[in-house]
């Protein structure tokens, strides 16, 4: 399974490329935008958001990067009313003085709409400048403070200095305050009849416990703050002392803080919802979120019936190549999925589960990577090559019972940090070779990384540009690029790689299908995995946390086909226009070099092209 964390990018100098619009928009090129006048409001309510992208108020011990996020009631209703201010400003905000700056002023308002889509709906959490929306449960197996607000301090947070230190172990501190407007907040959200599914819940727990259980002198997070500070060549002096007062702060602050939420949690327990009551249309105006998240997440104006038959169509042509492949390979009996498992399955196809094994997948994994960095020249414009790094990481132990099977995390806007891809190595069976090059692709080159770099060349664009998260967009990319890899040759010497290529495709497609299925169609949790699993063939494991991925986070899974789809059309129409003078690698820079935006602004400046 393949998402991005965040949207986040880098502000990196000017390419020739970027920098020739800079200078028909003195505004954006001197770093003065009235769009940079909403970004304080919105952030100040959104610290979190701020931290990982590294804005200059949360770094070097700035005030976004003492606190979480305020999850009271009342602190999603500040963060709603800021969405909707920002919208009316935004409104009386003058015509820009260039196309550039008009474009960055519909992508702000874009953002801003998609937070306020189904601001009426009062549980949940709506963040537009995160992958997945409005997410109806604050706590649950794959999201939430107990896990995302844990990431961004274990990864993202500034630690390079004695003040960034000094930040980072006061929000450490300040759990008990954060997990108590938690808990506040699950409360109200179940006294407005919102309620996960049992099961949610009982895999919610043992990612709590893994965080209350392990020994401070083992504990990830205490780990990680160490071997930051080493990184930073921080003074011994400074790392000790701050170790001595992160300890103590995990022991007396933290533990109690998660040891509350785990028995708000545990004693939720009885009230979850059934299997059978899985999908979103459960909960009180089930309907209405799924539809909301279904435009905002989708970026189409299809309805749910709509998207649930193109997945449908999807998944017959996909199958059809997929049996002419197989056919090739001698493999001619039993279902697409029981052919796929069986070569999962083959030693030949699996990496050793151990940490030799491990440590191979990931040298075989960064060598993929290497071999897609090497036909950039095909892909873009010399001026658009990214030059930024990419690091290859293994989910940490401690929270990859949760996670999905890979995700990409950008850098951050100051550039000190560089991307991150994951890839998570829990279930050594469920990572079969064949797969690897295809999600290698998909997150790394010419993906999510490649996205994020060149929309990194923006430079001084308005914040609240730089930070956008536009779920077709990126996840349609990301599924592009792993067709563009098959059009440039990767799997010309391995066909066993492009059925992988093709099985990811076609898991994408049953996202659809499986997606809709549960939130529209009303079908149970065991329909729902029983459906992907004879459709993909994928690992038991992988399909049963796709499936409860889909129950926490309603519609984010439609964004990859749905973009994919739209970014093919949009193709198609660009190079016929151009005829003779087509050029991919110009379709590629248009698409990506004004970062993340509406698939429908994507289109209106390849027409304009």
């Amino acid at each position: 399974m393949q998402i991005t964390r965040r949207a986040a990018v880098s502000a990196f100098a000017l390419t020739p490329f970027s920098a020739a619009f800079a200078k028909t928009s003195p505004g954006v090129a001197d770093g003065v935008s009235p769009l940079d006048s909403l970004a304080d409001g919105l952030l100040a309510v959104l610290p979190e958001t701020a931290t990982y992208n590294g804005v200059p108020a949360a770094l070097n011990g700035g005030p976004l990067a003492r606190c979480m996020d305020d999850y009271t009631p009342a602190g999603e209703a500040a963060v709603r009313a800021a969405y909707k201010a920002a919208r009316q400003r935004l409104a009386a905000l003058p015509k820009g003085a260039s196309d550039r700056e008009n474009l960055y002023h519909a992508v702000v308002g874009a953002t801003l709409d998609n937070g306020l889509r189904s601001a009426g709906i009062a549980y949940g959490r709506i963040n537009p400048f995160h992958f997945a929306g409005h997410v109806p449960f604050v706590v649950n197996q794959l999201a939430g403070p107990h896990i995302d607000g844990l990431n961004v301090m274990m990864e993202q947070q500034s630690l390079q200095t004695p003040r960034a230190v000094d930040a980072w172990i006061e929000k450490l501190s300040s759990f008990p305050k954060a997990f108590a407007g938690v808990i506040e907040k699950i409360r109200a959200d179940r006294a407005a009849g919102c309620v996960p599914p049992r099961i949610m819940l009982e895999k919610t727990l043992p990612v709590l416990d893994a965080f209350l259980m392990s020994p401070a002198d083992q504990h990830p997070i205490l780990r990680a703050l160490a071997e930051r500070m080493a990184a930073a060549g921080l003074a011994g002096q400074t790392r000790q002392v701050a170790l001595r007062r992160a300890t103590l702060a995990l022991e007396r602050q933290a533990r109690p803080a998660f040891a509350a939420l785990r028995a708000e949690i545990e004693a939720l327990l009885p009230a979850g919802r059934p299997d059978a009551e899985a999908g979103l249309w459960a909960q009180p105006q089930g309907d209405a979120l799924y539809a909301a998240n279904v435009r905002a997440l989708g970026d189409t104006r299809l309805t749910a019936e709509e998207v649930h038959r193109l997945g449908l169509d999807e998944v017959e042509r996909i199958t059809a190549q997929m049996n002419d492949l197989l056919a090739k390979q001698g493999l001619t009996q039993g279902s697409i999925g029981a052919r796929m498992s069986a070569l999962a399955y083959d030693p030949a196809n699996q990496f050793a589960d151990s940490d030799a094994g491990r440590a191979e997948l990931l040298d075989y994994v960064r060598g993929k990577v290497r071999m897609a960095e090497g036909l950039y020249p095909q892909m873009l414009p010399e001026a658009l090559i990214p030059r930024q790094a990419l690091v290859v990481k293994r989910v940490p132990v401690a929270t990859q019972d949760g996670a999905p099977g890979g995700f990409y995390d950008g850098p951050s806007l100051d550039g000190t940090r560089p991307g991150t891809y994951w890839i998570n190595l829990r279930d050594m069976a469920a990572v079969a070779r064949f797969r690897l090059p295809t999600l290698s692709f998909h997150e790394g080159v010419p993906g999510h990384h490649t996205q994020g770099a060149v929309a990194g060349m923006l430079g001084e664009a308005p914040l609240l540009v730089r930070i956008a998260s536009f779920n077709a967009y990126q996840e349609g990319w990301a599924l592009y690029a792993e067709q563009l890899m098959a059009e440039l040759g990767a799997y010309a010497d391995d066909p066993l790689g492009n059925l992988g290529r093709l099985q990811d495709e076609l898991f994408r497609a049953v996202r659809l299908v499986v997606d809709t299925g549960l939130h529209h169609k009303r079908w149970s949790r065991e329909l729902a995995i029983q459906t992907m699993q004879g459709l993909t063939g994928i690992a038991a494991t992988r399909v049963t946390a796709e499936v409860e991925r889909y129950m926490a986070w309603p519609g984010q899974a439609l964004g990859y086909k749905l973009g994919q789809l739209r970014l093919l059309e949009l193709r198609r129409a660009y190079l016929a226009r151009k005829g003779k003078e087509a050029d991919l690698r110009q379709f590629h820079a248009i698409v990506l070099e004004a970062g993340a935006m509406p698939l429908d602004l994507v289109a209106a400046r390849l027409t304009a092209a």
